[in-house]
C-alpha cells in the first residue's frame, strides 16, 4: 500500500512538472502576441482605406462594392470587409478611427484563434492546453517571419484580400489531410464549411482558388490511391463552390481597367524565371529565421511522442508528407508566377504573407505527418540523449519555450519591433492630431504636415504634394474638402492652403 501511495505521489508529481514545462510554452508565444495586439491600438486608416470609407458614406455597403466591382476589382469578400470600420461608425457612433482599432484587433484575436483549431488538426492527440500552446506558438512564428506585419494585421485592406484567405486555406487543408490520414468520412458539417470557406477565400484574390482545387484534387487523388471512400460529393461541393468564387473574381469589368496600369505585365517565359528566383529568395528567407527550424523541431518530437493509431500504414503518410509539402512548394510558385505575369512586377508583401502562412503550414503538417510514420525511429533516436525518458515529456516543451523566447526576441518582427516603440507613439499622436484638425476645419484646400515619425510596422505611406493621387484624394473626399497636399519640413499639422 505504501509503494502505491509513493508511485502515485510521484506520478502527480510529474504531471504537474508537465503542466507546468506547457503552461511556458503558452506564456513565450502570448507574451509575443500581446505586444502585437497592443501595437494594433495604434493602427491607423490610410490609402485604400479611405476610398472605401467614402465610398460607404455616399453609396452604402452594396452600392460600394458595385462602385468597385466594375470599375477597379472583383475580390467581393475584400470589399465587403474593407467597410467594416464604416459600417461599425454608422452603427454606433463611435469615431472612425476607434472602428478602425477595434476592427483590427478582432481581425487579429480570430486569425489567432483560427490557429489554435489548426493545433488540434496538426495534433488531434492532445489536451487543450497543448492545443493552446501549439496554436500560439505557431502564430507567433508565422507573425515574427512576416514580410510585411503592418499589412498582415495593422492594414484592413492587406488583412481582408490576403490574411483572411490564408487562415481559411489552411483550416481546410488541415480538415481534407486529416481526414485521409485516418481514412474518415467528410461529415455534411464540413463539407458545407469548407464550401463556404473555398467560396469566400476564392473571393479575397486571383490565386487562392487554384490552391484550393489544387488541394481538394489532391484529396481525391490520395484517397484513390489509399482505397478509400472518395466522397467525390463532398469533394465536388467543395469545388465547385471555390470555382464559383474565382469565376466571380475573374468576371468583374474592373480588371480590364486595373491591369492597363500594367503595362510590363504578360511576359509568360520571363515571370516563370522571375517566380522561381523570387520564390527561392522567400524560401531562403524562410529557413534564416531560427523560428523556422525551432518550430518544425519540435513538431517533429511533439508529435512522435505521442501515441499514433496502429491502423494508418507508415507508408500513407510518407506518401501525405511528401505531397503536402509539395503543394506548399507548388502553390507559392503558382503564386509567384501568377502576380509576376498579371502584373510585371514581383509578388508584393501583403501576398507573401499569405505564401509563408501557406509554406509553413505546409511544412509543418509535413513533418508531424513524417514523425507519425517514424515514430519508433526518432524514439530510438530521442532515447539515445543524456536524459531520462521520464523526464524528456518535460525537458522538451522547457527547451522549446527557451528556443522560441530567443528566436523570437531576435527575430526581424522582434527587432523591428523595439527599435520602432518611440516613433509608433509619435505616429499615433501626429495621425490623430491630423484626423481632428481636418475634421474640424472649414477650409477647402488644405497643407497637412508629413509625419516626423515613419514606424514601418504601422505605416507604408504618407500624404504627398499631388492632391489627384493616392493617397491625398481619398483623404480630401472622405473629410469634404477640395484638395489637401504635404507641406515642407516644420509645416503645422494642418493649415489652409493659399
Amino acid at each position: 500500500m505504501h509503494t502505491k501511495v509513493n508511485f502515485t505521489n510521484s506520478d502527480a508529481r510529474g504531471a504537474r512538472t508537465k503542466l507546468a514545462s506547457w503552461t511556458i510554452i503558452v506564456v513565450v508565444p502570448a507574451v509575443f502576441i500581446l505586444k502585437l495586439l497592443g501595437l494594433a491600438l495604434y493602427a491607423i486608416p490610410e490609402s485604400d482605406d479611405f476610398c472605401f470609407f467614402y465610398a460607404n458614406n455616399h453609396h452604402g455597403i452594396v452600392g460600394s462594392v458595385s462602385v468597385f466591382y466594375n470599375s477597379a476589382i472583383g475580390r467581393i469578400t475584400p470589399l465587403l470587409l474593407m467597410q467594416l470600420p464604416a459600417v461599425l461608425r454608422t452603427s454606433t457612433g463611435i469615431d472612425l478611427f476607434i472602428c478602425y482599432v477595434l476592427t483590427m484587433v478582432g481581425f487579429m484575436v480570430a486569425f489567432v484563434v483560427a490557429m489554435i483549431f489548426l493545433a488540434r488538426r496538426i495534433q488531434s492527440d492532445t489536451t487543450l492546453l497543448q492545443q493552446i500552446a501549439l496554436g500560439l506558438a505557431f502564430a507567433a512564428v508565422l507573425a515574427s517571419e512576416a514580410p510585411s506585419l503592418h499589412q498582415m494585421f495593422y492594414w484592413l485592406p492587406g488583412v481582408a484580400c490576403y490574411t483572411v484567405p490564408a487562415a481559411i486555406v489552411v483550416l481546410v487543408f488541415a480538415e481534407l489531410i486529416n481526414a485521409t490520414e485516418n481514412g474518415l468520412n467528410l461529415s455534411r458539417a464540413s463539407t458545407a464549411l469548407m464550401a463556404l470557406g473555398g467560396l469566400v477565400a476564392a473571393m479575397c484574390n486571383e490565386f487562392t482558388a487554384v490552391w484550393l482545387i489544387a488541394i481538394v484534387s489532391c484529396s481525391l487523388l490520395a484517397r484513390w490511391v489509399f482505397d478509400q471512400r472518395l466522397q467525390v460529393d463532398a469533394h465536388l461541393w467543395v469545388g465547385l463552390a471555390t470555382v464559383a468564387g474565382l469565376a466571380v473574381v475573374l468576371s468583374a469589368p474592373g480588371n480590364s481597367v486595373r491591369m492597363s496600369q500594367f503595362p510590363m505585365a504578360g511576359n509568360f517565359l520571363n515571370s516563370l524565371k522571375e517566380a522561381l528566383l523570387f520564390g527561392l529568395i522567400g524560401l531562403g528567407r524562410l529557413f534564416k529565421e531560427p523560428a523556422t527550424a525551432t518550430w518544425l523541431l519540435f513538431v517533429v518530437l511533439v508529435t512522435a511522442a505521442l501515441p499514433q493509431p496502429n491502423y494508418v500504414s507508415s507508408r500513407n503518410r510518407m506518401f501525405l508528407a511528401a505531397g503536402v509539402a509539395l503543394i506548399g512548394l507548388g502553390g507559392a510558385y503558382f503564386g509567384y508566377f501568377v502576380h509576376q505575369y498579371a502584373t510585371g512586377n514581383r509578388l508584393v508583401e501583403r501576398a507573401q504573407n499569405e505564401v509563408l502562412v501557406f509554406v509553413l503550414f505546409s511544412l509543418t503538417m509535413s513533418a508531424a505527418l513524417f514523425a507519425r510514420a517514424y515514430r519508433d525511429q526518432i524514439g530510438k533516436l530521442v532515447s539515445a540523449l543524456p536524459l531520462p525518458s521520464s523526464g524528456m515529456g518535460v525537458a522538451v516543451p522547457l527547451i522549446f519555450g527557451a528556443s522560441l523566447a530567443i528566436a523570437l526576441h531576435y527575430s526581424k518582427v522582434g527587432m523591428q519591433i523595439r527599435s520602432e516603440r518611440d516613433g509608433s507613439s509619435v505616429f499615433w499622436l501626429e495621425s490623430m492630431e491630423r484626423h481632428a484638425r481636418l475634421t474640424l476645419s472649414p477650409e477647402q484646400r488644405l497643407v497637412v504636415a508629413q509625419h516626423t515619425a515613419h514606424p514601418t510596422t504601422l505605416m507604408s505611406s504618407d500624404v504627398t504634394d499631388n492632391p489627384g493621387r493616392l493617397p491625398n484624394d481619398c483623404i480630401a473626399r472622405f473629410y469634404q474638402k477640395e484638395s489637401i497636399i504635404a507641406g515642407s519640413a516644420g509645416t503645422p499639422s494642418v493649415q489652409r492652403a493659399d
